[in-house]
């Protein structure tokens, strides 16, 4: 069956000025993945640091820390991952959702699905 949790990110993205990147925090979006994963993503009821991370930097293109070839990059304003419970779970809160929605393979990767699929 799997482990199922919601990721929510606000980004905006910055340029390079000076070194260093700029970027407005009026300028946000707000996005939200649900996901299936295998039970051992989760120690303690919580997303592991490291699967977390994997997740984020599926999400982006490879290298986004280091900015895109013009100089700009995205800034995450706020990251916030909830691993559902069993009770929430029944409810499928994700098909009322308008988000990503994606199914971790046994080998680790990661295939976008339509919510009932979830």
């Amino acid at each position: 069956m799997g482990i199922y949790l919601r990721l929510t990110i606000t980004d905006t993205l910055g340029t390079r000025v000076g070194g260093h990147h700029s970027f407005s925090p009026h300028a946000r979006v707000t996005r939200t993945f649900w996901y299936r994963v295998p039970g051992e993503w989760v120690a303690g009821g919580v997303l592991c640091p490291r699967r977390r991370d994997q997740l984020v930097d599926r999400l982006y293109e490879p290298g986004w820390r280091d900015g895109g070839p013009g100089g700009s990059a995205y800034v995450i304003l706020d990251l916030q991952d909830k691993v559902l419970s069993a009770e929430e779970v029944l409810g499928r809160p994700w098909l009322g959702d308008r988000a990503g929605f994606f199914v971790c393979a046994e080998d680790g990767s990661l295939r976008e699905v339509v919510p009932a699929e979830l």
